[in-house]
């Protein structure tokens, strides 16, 4: 299981980063039900994580706008396994897409410091 908090309003879940010669280390994710992939990172996060790129995706942005983004790859921890997934170099924030969460189940107590609880199905 997975948990997190919610902050400001925003559920919020903790992704554990394994870069090779580094130690592990967590980046809080604001869970996004409304993005359909894996997660996002600013430019500059990205940049220095040193995450490879791997390709490169046409996006309709929220705004209804269309971008070209960079996709790099990178190994997290989740649910206590090591997974490769893809990351989108855009944004501010640092945002968890439903793709992750496929085979998962959410919880969200929207409340201050509300409980965030992914489960395994």
């Amino acid at each position: 299981m997975i948990q997190g908090k919610v902050i400001n309003g925003r559920p919020s879940v903790q992704v554990v980063f394994l870069l090779p010669g580094q130690p592990n280390f967590g980046i809080d994710f604001v869970v996004d039900t409304g993005f359909n992939d894996y997660l996002t990172l600013p430019p500059q996060a990205i940049s220095a994580m040193n995450l490879p790129l791997y390709s490169s995706v046409a996006v309709r942005l929220a705004d209804n706008s269309e971008s070209l983004l960079p996709i790099h790859i990178a190994t997290i921890l989740w649910d206590g396994e090591e997974k490769l997934v893809p990351v989108l170099a855009t944004g501010l924030k640092p945002l968890l897409g439903t793709s992750l969460l496929q085979g998962f189940r959410l919880e969200i107590d929207f409340d201050v410091n509300g409980v965030v609880s992914i489960y395994k199905i």
